[in-house]
């Protein structure tokens, strides 16, 4: 990664900060490596799945990414260096009632049975997981065509419950792109491009957006129990971006306006948020199980807007820049400018 040096005496003016910004951000991404390998993994255990002799070949499974690989919004771990890609494992000839613990378990069976990944494998609720030690964790989501709806919907097991989930990964990824396409970011000459497979130098401020309020999550959360998840802060930044042409100004309209539906809601109420492309499928019903983990987010919102600086900024810096290994918490202090929220 390429050191960043913050100037004691500069003066935070907005140019300056969005700079910072973006550098931030594109530090975080992959790297050229780990995009390489990401892709060469992702092809191969995709292979495995559907191969002839695979028993899963009779349900035709076609594999696509979702999440932050496919949107563009992946952000490097605070302490560790494992970042988490996802991919669908979509049943397309599955018809029919299936139970969806034996699904899991089917996916399960199949990737222990490979000589490389079988000692990988980690059972998880809705997905199975391979981990990279070292370098990023594969979770498999299998799934199934919801026959009722049809188009790009999904239904998705759940082990815990042992029932299927609505869901409509295609679909929120094509949300994402329409929310994010307002303006591009164009870095000025001050900021030295890095090299990155994914375009850094492109992306559109609500992917910036999205890839800060991750690391603004990993720097405020002690606790990875009450942390929001990423898909929540995906959702609830691209609901609440309303085409600002850079990062900084992106960010802080995002926060506010979270801040205002929190405080538009009932006491007894919590914020909802559900798939943009899917409404049944309730992203933030971990929530309703972790009552204290909601009361954490809203406190997280609510001292970003009343400390009166852009989502605890010093610690978004600091807690990258100064101490790359710290695994959670905010920095002890240092004097950095306060970023006072734009008025209106």
């Amino acid at each position: 990664m390429t050191a960043l040096t913050i100037p004691s005496n500069h003066i935070a003016t907005p140019s300056y900060l969005n700079d910072l910004l973006v550098r931030i951000a594109v530090s975080l991404q992959l790297t050229p490596t780990q995009y390489r390998d990401a892709v060469r993994h992702y092809e191969a255990v995709a292979m495995w799945l559907s191969a002839p002799d695979s028993p899963m070949a009779r349900f035709a499974p076609g594999i696509f990414p979702q999440g932050s690989l496919r949107i563009g919004t992946t952000v490097r771990p605070l302490g560790r260096d494992e970042y988490d890609l996802d991919l669908v494992c979509e049943l397309l000839a599955m018809l029919g009632f299936h139970d969806p613990v034996w699904v899991l378990d089917l996916v399960e069976r199949r990737l222990r049975a490979h000589g490389t990944y079988g000692p990988m494998v980690e059972r998880m609720n809705r997905c199975v997981r391979l981990n990279f030690a070292g370098q990023f964790h594969l979770d498999i989501l299998p799934a199934r065509p919801d026959g009722v709806l049809g188009g790009t919907y999904l239904i998705v097991p759940d082990r815990r419950l042992e029932d299927w989930k609505p869901s409509n990964p295609k679909g929120y990824a094509a949300w994402f792109d329409r929310q994010s396409t307002y303006f591009a970011v164009a870095m000025t000459k001050a900021i030295e491009p890095l090299p990155q497979p994914e375009g850094a130098e492109d992306k559109t401020p609500l992917q910036l957006a999205v890839q800060l309020l991750k690391r603004w999550r990993d720097v405020r959360y002690d606790d990875p129990d009450l942390a929001p998840i990423s898909i929540v802060l995906t959702t609830l930044a691209g609901t609440h971006y309303l085409g600002e042409a850079h990062p900084l100004e992106a960010l802080v309209g995002i926060v506010r306006r979270i801040d205002d539906a929190i405080l538009a809601l009932p006491a007894t109420r919590r914020l909802v948020v559900c798939n943009p492309a899917h409404p049944a499928e309730d992203l933030s019903e971990r929530w309703d199980r972790n009552p204290a983990a909601y009361r954490a987010f809203v406190t997280g919102i609510r001292v970003a807007m009343q400390v009166g600086c852009l989502v605890s900024l010093s610690s978004l810096i600091v807690g990258w820049f100064l101490f790359p290994r710290r695994r959670r918490g905010a920095p002890d202090a240092v004097d950095i400018p306060e970023v006072q929220l734009p008025a209106g």
